[in-house]
């Protein structure tokens, strides 16, 4: 069971002291990020080490990479082009997955690593295609992912990494039987991160009980916070064809 107390580990103030690759650091700058943010500098150094993560983090505060770079990291560590899916991100929507796949493209230029997505609202056919060129990652909506699974299309019995971004997200929509279903389905051994904007959400205690084994607990912001970089405006459309 997680516990209740909250570890905020080192910080790592430099993208160069977390003994990331040098495909990665050429990216990472390529990017321009000079600095880890904060969720970075403490989730980074943690999941390095194979550590199971709990971690509040708003959108907007670089969680994305926060998982992404120990992911990319392993792979180039220990290569295994005969395995199957190495690494999943489950995730709330299609927009999300496919944020998350172009970022995993900008962090990967230098390297050959690969990924896949797999989400409602596109053919089962093309899908299909690329679980069988077999990407090291698998980003995923949990509804059309445990499609995939009861048809055979996909297997977790070998993932080594599970990151489930935007969790409470996820729950509010009703997704949490899908998610301890594809839980259920992976590799026992697995390293696993929750990501989620608050640890309060009370439909996260079966998901994390099942997922987590000895986590630590990052909190990155207050929940509900309004973080800096995120601007909201509304612009009023007279009918669907303006709003198009």
């Amino acid at each position: 069971r997680p516990p209740v107390s909250c570890i905020l580990p080192a910080m790592s103030d430099s993208f160069s002291d977390m003994q990331l690759a040098e495909p990665l650091l050429r990216a990472v700058a390529r990017q321009g990020f000079e600095r880890p943010t904060p969720v970075q500098g403490r989730v980074i150094p943690l999941a390095l080490a194979g550590r199971d993560l709990l971690v509040s983090a708003q959108t907007g505060s670089g969680k994305t990479a926060a998982f992404l770079l120990p992911m990319m990291q392993r792979f180039l560590d220990r290569p295994a082009p005969d395995t199957g899916t190495r690494a999943l991100i489950l995730v709330p929507t299609r927009e999300l997955a496919r944020q998350i796949y172009d970022h995993f493209i900008q962090l990967g230029s230098y390297t050959r690593l690969t990924a896949g997505v797999v989400t409602g609202g596109a053919p089962l056919s093309h899908q299909v295609a690329t679980l069988r060129k077999n990407p090291e990652l698998l980003i995923a909506t949990p509804g059309r992912l445990l499609e995939h699974l009861e048809k055979g299309n996909a297997a977790l019995d070998e993932l080594e990494i599970l990151v489930l971004d935007e969790a409470d997200r996820m729950l509010d929509m009703g997704f949490s039987a899908d998610v301890l279903s594809i839980i259920g389905r992976c590799n026992a051994q697995r390293q696993s991160l929750l990501f989620s904007a608050t640890l309060t959400h009370q439909g996260l205690r079966p998901i994390t009980e099942r997922l987590l084994r000895e986590p630590d607990v990052v909190t990155i912001d207050a929940p509900r916070e309004q973080h800096p970089d995120i601007h909201h405006q509304v612009l009023l459309a007279d009918d669907s064809d303006h709003k198009r």
